[in-house]
């Protein structure tokens, strides 16, 4: 039987299955020396033999078990997805099963390179990796000091495009994966605007309030990077709220407080101060908003940090007006 990249994974996983690897008596067959023979050539497959075998690994071995071919396939993942020879297409590279000769397609490469960026072509290539599969992978590409704005795109492209049509409980644990990885990312690598898409499908999925904080722990320290526009949230069920008052009070204490994980300059501060003041002008017309919530807005903010006090005047006054012609109406 000819050994190749589509079946090596499944013969690896029978061998173990089977009690094969080892050869105890001569009686006792064994497969091992020749899955090492050929995996001695693993660094000469092409991009696309290699793909095979991974994705052969994944669907013929439990998630949860151990088979030394994965780790192999992987570092080779890791180590090509590093190399210059593959930066910009996985057609560069090409092999000969038979006497493992290395070789280079330049003319191919030339022809396709436009079609691939350098930074993110493989990025369709992995989004068949399974939730575990995929842990491991990115854990192995941080460890082996990938770009962190790479990996944190890869994560929100697969994100977007894996849970398409997945089942509510894959898309769920898919988020938490995803919530876990980004953690160990700089977050200066991490797009604010993406972490918003990623809590507002957080809130539409009813995801633990253990997740959505650590969402938020994420969104805190970006919160320069965003416009008004993604802090007008609708209030969550159960509030009559116009927006959601407390999810921009606890953003607001992580952006100010955040125990010296992250280093604010002033621009940062100026821009948040002017994007609350423009908010609090916003919320101010809301008749359910209560004086104590109102007043908690105004306050996260130390007042030494405005510059002026035109936008929050506005509010106070939109405010102090509509609830005196609310209460009017009550009464």
């Amino acid at each position: 039987m000819e050994l190749t990249s589509s079946n090596v994974s499944m013969l690896c996983s029978a061998a173990q299955f089977l009690e094969m690897e080892e050869c105890d008596s001569l009686e006792t067959p064994s497969l091992k020396p020749y899955m090492e023979n050929f995996l001695e050539g693993i660094r000469f497959w092409t991009w696309f033999e290699l793909m095979e075998a991974l994705k052969e690994c994944q669907e013929s071995f439990p998630s949860k078990g151990y088979l030394e071919i994965l780790d192999r396939i992987m570092d080779q993942l890791i180590e090509r997805l590093a190399s210059p020879c593959l930066v910009a297409s996985p057609y560069t590279c090409s092999s000969n099963r038979s006497s493992f000769q290395f070789s280079c397609d330049t003319s191919s490469n030339n022809s396709l390179r436009n079609n691939f960026s350098e930074a993110t072509w493989w990025f369709e290539h992995l989004l068949f990796l399974k939730i575990d599969l995929l842990d491991n992978v990115i854990r192995k590409m941080i460890s082996h000091d990938f770009d962190h704005s790479i990996v944190s795109r890869f994560l929100f492209s697969y994100l977007n495009l894996s849970c398409v049509r997945a089942e509510q409980d894959v898309k769920i644990e898919t988020i938490k994966v995803v919530i876990d990885l980004l953690s160990l990312l700089d977050i200066g690598s991490i797009s604010c605007k993406d972490l918003f898409n990623l809590n507002r499908i957080a809130i539409s999925l009813k995801i633990s309030k253990f997740c959505r904080n650590n969402i938020e722990s994420l969104i805190g320290p970006l919160l320069d990077q965003v416009t008004i526009d993604y802090l007008l949230l609708p209030s969550p069920n159960g509030k009559d709220h116009a927006y959601d008052v407390d999810f921009v009070i606890r953003l607001m204490k992580i952006f100010l407080l955040g125990g010296g994980s992250f280093e604010l300059n002033l621009n940062q501060v100026k821009r948040v101060t002017k994007m609350m003041d423009l908010f609090l002008v916003e919320v101010a017309p809301d008749p359910h908003l209560q004086p104590s919530e109102f007043e908690a807005l105004i306050i996260v903010l130390p007042d030494a940090v405005r510059e002026s006090h035109d936008q929050l005047y506005i509010a106070m006054d939109l405010y102090l007006k509509v609830s005196y012609c609310y209460y009017s109406l009550l009464n």
